[in-house]
């Protein structure tokens, strides 16, 4: 069966629980979305950037199935890189020499949790959000592994979505590094650590949330161990 498909199925099968269970998360319910990029379906290499879950803080008001084949509409235009979480972690691939992974069609970004909130802990009120988390997980590992097939994939904070999928799937073979990099001469040590394990066979990186008080040397490292890891997938 052919990428296309496999992915408008599984479109079809979010979209009813999105429907039966956005209305049901709080008073009012909970916004519904997840894809900030549009999917890649051509079986070309790329990586998949994973965030916790879409700052969009309003209640259910239905599901835009578009956004699962287009992406949110302002992150394809100059308003990207007004956004504090892509400039950020763009910047600092620049300031390496490899944005390359970033470039549209070279990535697939979205949210491994499909409800909106101001924030993670403002979701985790939520009554009954667990289950809800669960099966949006249940989701993410589907569309990964079965669909996407990426050659790599980095989490957007260590805490909330590197430890929360390793949680349910246990990656293997997990490392924990504090990257250095050279800057005027001198080696400077990051004091921001970064995780790396396998899922199944895919490499999967934590790295800080980019809206965090990060300096720039840290990114500096953060963005060079990147660069090593991801290197390889464009030679």
């Amino acid at each position: 069966m052919d990428l296309e498909k496999l992915y408008s199925q599984w479109v079809e099968r979010v979209c009813t629980f999105l429907e039966d269970t956005g209305p049901t998360l709080g008073p009012g319910g909970r916004h519904c979305a997840t894809f900030q990029s549009k999917p890649i379906l051509d079986g070309s290499d790329h990586i998949v950037i994973l965030g916790y879950n879409p700052h969009e803080d309003w209640g259910f008001d239905g599901v835009d199935v578009n956004r699962f084949y287009t992406g949110n509409p302002s992150f394809y235009t100059p308003e990207r890189l007004t956004w504090k979480v892509w400039r950020r972690f763009y910047n600092a691939m620049k300031y390496v020499s490899f944005t390359r992974p970033l470039e549209d069609g070279n990535f697939v970004f979205f949210n491994a949790v499909y409800f909106g909130s101001k924030d993670v802990a403002d979701l985790k009120r939520i009554n009954g959000i667990n289950s809800a988390i669960d099966m949006c997980l249940d989701f993410t590992s589907e569309l990964i592994h079965g669909i996407l097939c990426p050659k790599a994939i980095v989490c957007l904070s260590v805490n909330e979505c590197f430890n929360l999928i390793d949680n349910k799937f246990c990656f293997r073979q997990k490392e924990i590094f504090r990257p250095s990099h050279i800057y005027c001469g001198e080696k400077i040590i990051s004091t921001r650590s970064v995780v790396r394990g396998l899922w199944n066979d895919i490499p999967v990186y934590g790295i800080p949330h980019p809206s965090g008080r990060i300096s720039n040397d840290d990114w500096g490292a953060i963005a060079t161990f990147l660069k090593g890891e991801l290197s390889p997938i464009y030679q």
